[in-house]
């Protein structure tokens, strides 16, 4: 942190809020003014970047494509009697989970199923104009209905325009690559060609003379990759169970299409799999039936047979044969229920091996609460898991629980296999029972009773899978899918891009302001090295400007002497007299005043600056003297246009007197002590004793003594006159010090506790005025209008 030096005043003077301002000034500032004269000075590259992005940002607008949003609402419900008969299939096995059902939705094989039932997508058709190609789907005269396309037709986008009534053509132009093409094609006609075999047909809009357009036949795997991904679903409401299903895309009619065949298609997959297990156990029937009925017939034929050669239709036995038909019904019951346990046993056994959900027992007709129940729990586990991970610190446990389960369920089956054994065992028991009652038949009715009791048990396992094939089948036909459809697809409001055309004005206006005030930025601040404004000054140095001096070259005569006395009542004059009352302050005190003024560098104009000092005091009618100690390039007499050869470096080594050396002119009327001849040791010569005399002995002769001296930035002698003055003016010259070498100066003066030392701002451009960048105060202000208090026509004479 840079220490708090005494360089603008002694501590005594007091407080000044002007000096508090340029100290804060050094710390942070932001000068508004400054930087809006700034950015008017180039105020032809804002409206020309503005004209060429906007203008670019107009173009752009006009190939911009409205984006819509389509979208329905499907609602996701159990529905049906499922689980309850055989062949039903429990919901929540398969595609109850509504995160499942949203995964399926949009997958790629949905998709892949959806396309295939949209031929009429496969032909793009389009309008293209100057600035953009605007869809035509379900709006044009005409539909192409293709049977067969060449790869190679993928590629081109064939024109249609009409010919007549009955007929269109179709060409292409060519390129590079392909032969040009033309063919004229008769509507509703198919007309084969090398590369497809087409049709025509007419629609509702069809016009003989209507607008060409063009079009391309899209492939199904360009189909599929366009809408693959693009659909997304979600709760409509948090709670309920209704899916709000969108999609975003250029043609809305299109996407609508493509919505009402996917919700189509959803629903066909989701029945499918609700009839999955009835399928399968129709299928598991059927093949029984089919083994079974050669059995039957067989046993059929044979019985009858035996009717026929014997003549015996009918045996006697009254209760023992209506016992033994009532075994023998339960007999073929209890062996196509072991039948369908066998076959639930194989199928839960695969997907306990594969680790997928297992299938119902009541799909298979068999009603065992506790089995269903411990199948629904697995079910539960088996799902849970597959979204854990084996990483997730609950695998395990719920994997410990799902094999025990898998235990249980093949010991309920077990149960179940020896309960149908067990019955089967008593049925067979009480069928001998029966069979011995009637052991005191007749040969020929014992034999009867034999055949038929091998045809009864046939047919009666027949009949009871028969039945449960019926049972199965009507649960089929029964099933719905478990979700509908609450609000059909259809566009949802305007385009969704309507702002674009907001922002993308909005957005080149910011560049097209961006680019030209980075230039300005760049130009006048990062790649500007010069000191350009006083405030610049300011806060490089934390010093006060007490004076900004304009440059008024080009208003003078080459040959005239630029001093106050001369433009008394000049703006310019009037810079001088602020900088004498800021100089008095300085000093405290309105008399007796010294001042030395050196700059970082040559060339910026101390020695101007010190004869005007001494002018400007003149004008008070006070004793001045004007001493040139620039003893290496003196200008004081070039200034002045004066021709003395004598001057200070003679005084200090005794070659003539004070007298000699003062130089009184009646046209500037205050005494100038020029340098003299240009010594080999400036320095060493300045900080002898008898230069101190020689300051000390002229401030008790005159009223204000000027000190012109040489630039502190490149040799040390204003450091040992600063000793010897009241005030030292840094000269800083507009577009010409440089800000790094000036601030590393004003750093060296402050570590070397150089005191009372303000800034003077010079060559301050002609009337750019206080911030050398463009007018401050106006063409008609008050101190530039002609004929004003101060009179800047003075120059123009």
């Amino acid at each position: 942190m840079e220490q708090n030096i005494n360089t603008t005043r002694p501590n005594d003077y007091g407080a000044d809020p002007y000096f508090d301002e340029v100290q804060a000034k050094s710390k942070f500032s932001f000068d508004f003014v400054l930087w809006f004269y700034r950015i008017l000075k180039y105020w032809y590259l804002f409206v020309l970047s503005l004209a060429l992005f906007l203008g670019y940002a107009y173009l752009k607008n006009k190939s911009w494509t409205p984006l819509y949003r389509s979208g329905a609402v499907l609602m996701m419900e159990s529905r049906g009697n499922s689980g309850v008969a055989m062949g039903a299939v429990q919901l929540g096995s398969l595609v109850q989970n509504s995160v499942n059902q949203q995964m399926i939705l949009n997958s790629y094989d949905m998709v892949v199923r959806t396309v295939a039932k949209l031929p009429q997508m496969r032909v793009d058709y389009f309008l293209k104009t100057k600035f953009k190609t605007e869809n035509l789907y379900g709006v044009t005269p005409i539909t192409i209905e293709a049977k067969y396309v060449a790869p190679s037709a993928y590629s081109i986008v064939f024109e249609v325009e009409p010919i007549d009534s009955d007929k269109c053509r179709i060409f292409y132009p060519g390129s590079e690559n392909t032969a040009p093409f033309s063919m004229e094609v008769p509507y509703n006609q198919y007309v084969q060609e090398s590369r497809f075999y087409i049709k025509i047909n007419k629609t509702d809009r069809f016009t003989p003379n209507f607008t060409p357009f063009s079009f391309r036949f899209i492939s199904k795997e360009e189909l599929i990759g366009r809408y693959t991904g693009r659909t997304s679903s979600g709760y409509q409401r948090e709670g309920s169970s209704a899916l709000a299903i969108s999609i975003y895309g250029t043609s809305p009619a299109q996407d609508v299409d493509f919505l009402k065949a996917l919700l189509k298609e959803f629903e066909e997959y989701n029945l499918t799999l609700k009839n999955e297990a009835a399928d399968r156990t129709i299928a598991f029937i059927d093949r029984q039936m089919t083994l079974i009925s050669d059995s039957l017939e067989q046993s059929e034929q044979t019985f009858k047979t035996f009717q026929d050669e014997t003549g015996l239709y009918r045996i006697q036995g009254g209760d023992q044969r209506a016992d033994r038909d009532a075994v023998l019904q339960g007999i073929a019951e209890n062996k196509a229920q072991e039948e369908l346990i066998l076959r639930l046993t194989d199928e839960i056994n695969n997907s306990i091996l594969s680790n997928t959900e297992l299938i119902d027992p009541s799909a298979f007709g068999i009603s065992d609460t506790k089995l269903s129940q411990s199948v629904g729990e697995y079910n539960k586990i088996v799902k849970k898991l597959a979204s854990m991970g084996e990483a997730h610190p609950l695998y395990a446990k719920s994997e410990q629980s799902m094999n025990n389960l898998r235990i249980k369920i093949l010991e309920d089956l077990r149960n179940a296999q020896d309960k149908v054994q067990e019955k089967k065992e008593n049925l067979n028991s009480r069928l001998a029972s029966v069979e011995s009652e009637m052991s005191t038949l007749p040969a020929q009715e014992r034999e009867y009773a034999r055949y038929e009791k091998r045809y009864q048990v046939n047919d009666a396992y027949y009949t009871y899978l028969r039945n449960k094939r019926y049972e199965a089948t009507i649960q089929k036909a029964s099933n719905i899918p478990d979700n509908f459809v609450l609000e059909e697809p259809r566009q949802l409001g305007g385009p969704v891009n309507g702002d674009e055309k907001k922002k993308t004005y909005t957005f080149y206006l910011a560049i097209g302001l961006a680019i030209p005030l980075i230039f300005v930025i760049c130009k006048e601040e990062l790649f500007n090295y010069a000191i350009s404004t006083k405030e610049d000054c300011e806060r490089l140095s934390g010093l006060p400007v007490i004076g900004t001096i304009e440059n008024i070259s080009k208003k003078m005569s080459s040959n005239s002497t630029t001093l106050v006395k001369n433009f008394p009542k000049s703006s310019f004059a009037e810079s001088f007299r602020n900088m004498r009352i800021r100089l008095e302050y300085m000093a405290q005190k309105e008399t007796g005043i010294s001042v030395l003024v050196t700059s970082a560098e040559p060339g910026d104009g101390k020695t101007f600056i010190a004869g005007n000092i001494a002018s400007v005091y003149q004008l008070t009618g006070r004793r001045v003297v004007l001493i040139d100690f620039d003893l290496r390039r003196p200008s004081v007499a070039k200034l002045l246009n004066l021709q003395s050869k004598k001057g200070v470096s003679n005084f200090l080594i005794g070659q003539v007197s004070l007298d000699e050396i003062t130089v009184t002119h009646p046209e500037y009327e205050f005494d100038v002590i020029t340098a003299g001849t240009l010594p080999p040791n400036p320095s060493e010569l300045i900080k002898t004793k008898k230069t101190k005399d020689l300051i000390e002995y002229l401030k008790t002769k005159y009223d204000y003594v000027v000190v012109d001296c040489s630039p502190i930035g490149l040799v040390s002698d204003a450091y040992i006159l600063s000793k010897y003055v009241d005030t030292s003016l840094f000269v800083v010259r507009r577009a010409k010090t440089n800000k790094a070498f000036f601030k590393s100066v004003v750093n060296q003066m402050r570590n070397d506790g150089l005191d009372h030392v303000a800034i003077v701002f010079n060559d301050v451009k002609g009337r750019e005025g206080y911030y050398g960048t463009s007018r401050y105060y106006g063409d008609k202000s008050y101190y530039l209008k002609r004929n004003s208090y101060y009179h800047d026509d003075y120059f123009e004479k």
